[in-house]
Formats: structure tokens, C-alpha cells, sequence
């Protein structure tokens, strides 16, 4: 039996080896944590959140110890008891800590390699009837997360009405917590909605003179309006509206702009109520048929709205394509480097093919994934990754969980490859499928959805785009859902060049939201078939890098190392990380802790509302009532914004 107190008072100061350390709240409580592992403490001590990981963590410990991992501690202990360094062998760290770092090979370029043909697609089968006319046959979708106006600024509302209303509303309570959400009566130019859909615009124009011929005049763009404060729900509409009309409607030309709150989606439920088979289906349709809450459930309705739309009014829509409004198509360089512009790259007969994977399972390619170019790096090419290389081994946390790496491979493996290229896939019978994906620059047939059906759980509140695909692995049949990666649909990424104070302002909820994710992830991965090792093997490494055996065990030595470091960031920045650790950690640990399958049984409750869901398009589809035609397309008359 490994002496646990031994193993930590050994492993903290190896990882601290040259991290500066400090002395104010977030050092001294991320101290007090080290102590309690070291035994020098008693866990009664500590503040939130370590109070609440602790208990967890007792549980983990007990579970590593057993099988090969209690044998690999031993050895580990052995070394640094000895005087090693990890910053000269830290494999003996990931070994046990974080094995992404040495996914398949331990030399990088292997590791690439070796990836990229575990993600090979062969024998490929082009889409019976690929798309043709993008502009026509993609409902373009986007989420708008919106938050109170910045404190100490006069929001830029020229209607005094609505920013009374705002500032008033702005006093109630926070429910829900995003990345960088864009405050209400920011100024237009550090407003990534009217940035990301100027961005659409400008690219569709390029688009019609390549193709004057084309007879689409507008492109359809839906938003999800999500809000942190639900008394912001009734104001969001008429705000961007009133940001989207006037001089910036020029800009906008070639869009037709929808925008959908929480309201609006309860009242989509209501037109189908008559569709609906009782109150139970309804309020399972509830759960899930929204926009507020965490970032899985807008990203699921966003999916899910373009299947209805073109069941009740546009029944030209084929598939729909997700943009994050940080990013634009930069034409330019698309046509210059791979002769063709975005929309004749969404336009691929492989989108929609199917074939076989490296285990030689059946797979759909219905759904479709770009990859990003970092605004400051385009000049350098369009295909520059948009994750550096880590050129050096990092310290501290970063040693930890070195993310970088999993996600620089993955990066270079799946998003870079170049069809036709020496060694590469020919992008006619081979393929690469993608598992690491982004929040935008990603799409899906809506044949596709309503056959397999996906959809990221609402207790995912990070990375929903890569659990997207997570809810798939549940289904039977002899074809599995998977993404073709389209080789040069790339958009680049804009955030830090017009939104930069945004970026910082959500360093902490961004930090907070990947502990959480690391929580959420490993639990959702344990009861999927084949449980947490198979799922883990499918998704390693960057997405499986948060898919761990012992969660709160990464999660607390994390939180801590981060809090310890001084060097990282300010005493205020790493004091409102503890705050909001505090805040958000427990809530997710109390769920871990608690029946066991509490989170199974949520997930098979939503698996049960999406059914529902596609089961009503299929009826709706077979007798369609003129009389709910007719109220939707009322209601998306009223949603539209420009």
C-alpha cells in the first residue's frame, strides 16, 4: 500500500521546482491544501473549494493505488525519494498522471504520424446527394452568450428606456456562467456579434461574384441568445436588434438574421404542443428544447432548430454549419491557397460519404469539421496551427496536465492534414475523420442528425462541441456517426485583435470552466458502453486528456499548482480563480459524490427527449398541420433581427 502523504509531500515540491510562490489568499489557501496531502494539516482546515475535493480525492486515492498504478507510485516515490528531477525525466510523472503526453510513441512526430492513421477513413463511398448550393441548402448558426453591462461603464444604449431596464435588470442574480460573454451596450466595435456577422456578409459577397449566376440573395443565420442573468432574457432581442439595424445594416447585406431567447424556445414548444403525446414527453422536451444553461443545451437546440425549420418552412435546408462570431472566412487566402472559397469548400462530395475506420467499423461522415488560423499568424500561411508547438517542458501545473502537447498533436494530426499531399490521405477513396473539433467551423446533414441523432448533454458546460459526439457511442447498428475533415475550411480567429478585454476579463471562467470540464467529462466517459477506458481510447488524446480514472485527484493538485504560482498571474486573477472555484467546483462534486449514477440517469432522460424530439419531426413530416406551419413561421418572422 503506497503511503499516500509520502507520495504527496514528495510529488508537490518536485512540481513546484522553479514556480514562484507567494504569500497572498490564493497562495496561502492553495499551502493549506498541500499540507493536508503532506499530513502536516487537517483536512478541517481548508476553505472551498478543497474542502469539498478532498473528500473526493480520498476515494480516488484508494482506487490508484490498486492494479499496476500502485506498482508505478512505488517507483515514482522511489525517484523522487532518490533526488530526481521530473524536469529531467517527467514521463515518470505522466506515466501515472497524464499518459496523453506519450499517446503511441514518445516522440512526436510518431505520435502525429501514428494518429493520423488511427483517424484514416478508407474505402470511402462518396454522399449519394452531396450539396450543391451551400448558400441555399446550410442554416448558418451561432451562439450569443450576453451578461450585465461593465461595471463603472455607461452602456452604449441610446434608447434611455431600454438602459434603465438593462441596469435594472443587471441587479438581479447571476444563474448561469460563460467564457467572455458579451455585455449588454458594449461598443460596436468590441462586439464579436456584429463582428462575427459582418465577417459572414463580407464572405457571402465573395461568394456571388464568384457566382453571379446564384439566386440566393440572403444567406439564413440563426443565433441562440443566451443570457447570465434571466431578467436580461425579455431585453435581448430588442437590444441586438437596435445594434444590428441602423448604420451597421449595411454591413450586414446578403444575411437574414434570426435570433432565438429561452422564451422563444418555450413558445416553439408551445406551437408543437398539440404534436406533443402528454406532459411527460413535454416536460422532457423541456429539459433539453433551450438556450439558457450551460453551453451544451444552446449547442444541442442549435443542431436540433435547423431540422425543424426545414420540416415547417424551408424544406431546401439540407444541413447546417456552426460559426463562432470571434472568427470570419477569410476569403482571400482560402482561394489562394486551396483554390477554392468557403462555401465551394462546404460544397465536398465526401461530406455525407461513408467508409471504413482503422478497426474496420462502418462510418457515416455526415458531419463536417474546419479547423482556425490564429489572426497573427495567417501571414505565415493559412495553414499555420493555431496551437504552438511546446518547444520546452513547462513547470508547475502545466507539467501536470500538459495539455499543450495532446492538443498540438491531435492539432497537426486531424485539423492540418492535406489531402493528396506524400503520405496523406487522396481525399477521393481516403479520408481523415475528426475527433478533436471546435465550437465553430463545424456542421452536420440533417439527414444525419435525424438518423443518429447526437447531442451534447445540458450538464456539459465546456468543450460541448467535442461531448457532441460523445452521444453517439451509445447507439447500436452496424454505421457510427463521424466527422470528415474538409481540408482548408479554415476561419481564422479574430478575439484577440478586437475583443482582447473580454478575453482577459474571462481568463477565470474559462480556467474554472476546463476543471469543471475534466469533472464532467470523466464521469459522462464511465458510463458510455465499454465504459470510461474504451471511450477514452476512441477520443485520446486532446479530447481524452480530461477523460481521467481519478478526476478530483488532477482537479485539486491543478487548482492548487495554479493558485501557488505567483508568476502566472496577478494576486486579484488567481483570487477570483479560488472565488469562482469555490462557487462552481462544489456543486459539480456534490453531484459526483452523490447516488451513484445520478448523472446516467440525467443523461438517459435527455437521450429520452431528443427521441421524442426527431420521433415528432418524422410525424409532423408525414401529416403536416398547416395550422403549426403556419404559428412557427409567425414566431420566426417576429425572432428576425435583420
Amino acid at each position: 500500500m503506497v503511503n499516500t502523504a509520502e507520495l504527496f509531500s514528495l510529488l508537490i515540491p518536485a512540481l513546484l521546482e522553479g514556480v514562484e510562490t507567494g504569500n497572498d489568499e490564493a497562495a496561502r489557501a492553495a499551502e493549506g491544501f498541500f499540507e493536508v496531502l503532506g499530513g502536516a494539516a487537517r483536512k478541517d482546515a481548508l476553505s472551498e473549494p478543497f474542502l469539498t475535493l478532498i473528500d473526493c480525492m480520498e476515494e480516488e486515492i484508494l482506487q490508484l493505488q490498486e492494479g499496476s498504478f500502485s506498482r508505478d507510485l512505488d517507483e515514482l516515490i522511489r525517484f523522487l525519494g532518490s533526488g530526481g528531477s521530473l524536469k529531467e525525466q517527467p514521463e515518470r510523472l505522466w506515466k501515472i498522471f497524464f499518459p496523453e503526453a506519450l499517446y503511441l510513441d514518445d516522440d512526436p512526430q510518431l505520435q502525429i504520424d501514428k494518429l493520423r492513421e488511427r483517424r484514416r477513413i478508407e474505402a470511402l463511398r462518396p454522399a449519394e446527394t452531396p450539396l450543391i448550393r451551400p448558400e441555399k441548402e446550410i442554416l448558418f448558426t451561432s451562439n450569443v452568450l450576453l451578461t450585465v453591462p461593465v461595471a463603472g461603464e455607461e452602456p452604449a444604449i441610446a434608447d434611455i428606456s431600454l438602459r434603465n431596464r438593462v441596469q435594472d435588470a443587471a441587479k438581479g442574480p447571476q444563474q448561469y456562467w460563460y467564457d467572455h460573454p458579451v455585455p449588454f451596450g458594449v461598443a460596436p466595435e468590441s462586439n464579436e456579434v456584429l463582428y462575427g456577422l459582418k465577417g459572414l456578409a463580407r464572405a457571402f459577397a465573395v461568394e456571388k461574384k464568384r457566382h453571379p449566376d446564384t439566386d440566393a440573395s440572403r444567406v439564413k443565420v440563426v443565433l441562440s441568445i443566451s443570457v447570465t442573468h434571466r431578467e436580461l432574457r425579455p431585453l435581448a432581442g430588442e437590444w441586438l436588434s437596435s445594434v444590428l439595424s441602423g448604420e451597421e445594416k449595411k454591413n450586414l447585406e446578403g444575411l437574414e438574421v434570426y435570433g432565438f431567447t429561452e422564451d422563444d424556445t418555450a413558445e416553439i414548444l408551445g406551437i408543437l404542443d398539440a404534436c406533443i403525446d402528454g406532459n411527460e414527453e413535454r416536460a422532457l422536451l423541456e429539459e433539453v428544447f433551450g438556450v439558457d444553461g450551460e453551453y451544451g443545451r444552446h449547442y444541442s437546440f442549435l443542431k436540433a432548430l435547423p431540422a425543424l425549420w426545414s420540416v415547417l418552412s424551408d424544406p431546401g435546408i439540407r444541413g447546417t454549419f456552426k460559426i463562432d462570431l470571434d472568427q470570419v472566412f477569410p476569403q482571400q487566402e482560402l482561394i489562394a491557397e486551396t483554390g477554392k472559397s468557403a462555401f465551394e469548400l462546404l460544397a465536398s462530395p465526401l461530406w455525407g460519404a461513408c467508409g471504413r475506420d482503422f478497426r474496420g467499423k462502418e462510418c457515416e461522415l455526415g458531419m463536417i469539421a474546419g479547423a482556425l488560423v490564429n489572426e497573427g499568424d495567417i501571414r505565415r500561411g493559412l495553414f499555420t496551427p493555431d496551437i504552438p508547438w511546446p518547444e520546452s517542458l513547462p513547470s508547475g501545473e502545466d507539467l501536470l496536465f500538459f495539455k499543450q502537447r495532446p492538443m498540438a498533436v491531435s492539432t497537426r494530426a486531424e485539423m492540418m492534414t492535406r489531402y493528396g499531399e506524400e503520405g496523406m490521405p487522396d481525399g477521393i477513396d481516403t479520408a481523415i475523420e475528426r475527433i478533436h473539433v471546435t465550437g465553430g467551423t463545424n456542421g452536420i446533414l440533417l439527414e444525419s442528425l435525424r438518423r443518429h441523432r447526437p447531442f451534447t448533454p445540458s450538464f456539459v458546460g465546456r468543450a460541448e462541441d467535442q461531448a457532441y459526439i460523445l452521444s453517439t457511442f451509445a447507439a447500436e447498428g452496424p454505421v457510427r456517426l463521424g466527422y470528415l475533415h474538409q481540408p482548408g475550411l479554415i476561419m481564422r480567429h479574430d478575439k484577440e485583435a478586437f475583443a482582447s478585454q473580454a478575453v482577459t476579463a474571462g481568463k477565470a471562467g474559462s480556467y474554472v470552466g476546463d476543471l469543471v470540464r475534466t469533472l464532467v467529462f470523466s464521469d459522462y466517459a464511465s458510463f458510455l458502453p465499454g465504459g470510461q477506458k474504451e471511450t477514452k481510447a476512441i477520443v485520446d488524446p486532446f479530447t481524452g486528456c480530461f477523460i481521467r480514472a481519478c478526476p478530483s485527484i488532477s482537479v485539486g493538485l491543478r487548482l492548487a499548482l495554479h493558485l501557488a504560482d505567483t508568476s502566472r498571474e496577478s494576486s486579484e486573477a488567481r483570487k477570483e480563480v479560488l472565488e469562482l472555484a469555490a462557487r462552481r467546483l462544489p456543486e459539480v462534486l456534490k453531484r459526483k459524490r452523490g447516488p451513484r449514477g445520478d448523472l446516467a440517469l440525467q443523461w438517459q432522460r435527455e437521450r429520452r427527449a431528443w427521441n421524442i424530439f426527431y420521433d415528432l419531426l418524422d410525424r409532423l413530416e408525414t401529416s403536416l398541420s398547416e395550422d403549426v406551419c403556419t404559428a412557427f413561421n409567425e414566431l420566426i418572422r417576429r425572432c428576425r433581427l435583420v
